[in-house]
């Protein structure tokens, strides 16, 4: 699996199958999804993308009160990511000034102008 821990670091992938979340601990659900996005991938002839935010965006939106105790490290989940075959993880710095980011602005620029993500 290869890590990349900025957007400008991530290359071009031509057939990425993406998702995104925290992936803290890879409970039976995130197995569910780890399995569908590598299913669609071999399908299609593409590659697993998994998007992540580092650090915990509760810890930088609530860092005094955020209540959260994680269950991994980055690396011990970046570890486990690679044993359910993910191809590629990219962690986006969380920052405040990054929370702000409209949902929109974030599909287009990040995961459609940068990922490539199709449909």
């Amino acid at each position: 699996m290869k890590i990349y821990k900025s957007l400008d670091d991530f290359p071009y992938i031509e057939k990425p199958v993406v998702t995104i979340g925290s992936f803290d601990g890879v409970h039976l659900g995130h197995q569910k999804i780890l399995k569908r996005i590598n299913n669609i991938a071999r399908t299609i002839k593409g590659e697993t993308v998994l998007v992540s935010f580092w650090p915990h965006p509760r810890m930088v939106l609530f860092p005094e009160s955020h209540g959260i105790k994680l269950l991994y490290s980055f690396d011990e989940k970046a570890a486990l990511l690679e044993s359910f075959g993910v191809d590629h993880l990219l962690s986006i710095p969380f920052t405040k000034e990054f929370s702000k980011m409209e949902s929109k602005d974030f599909i287009e620029e990040i995961l459609v102008n940068k990922i490539k993500t199709k449909n």
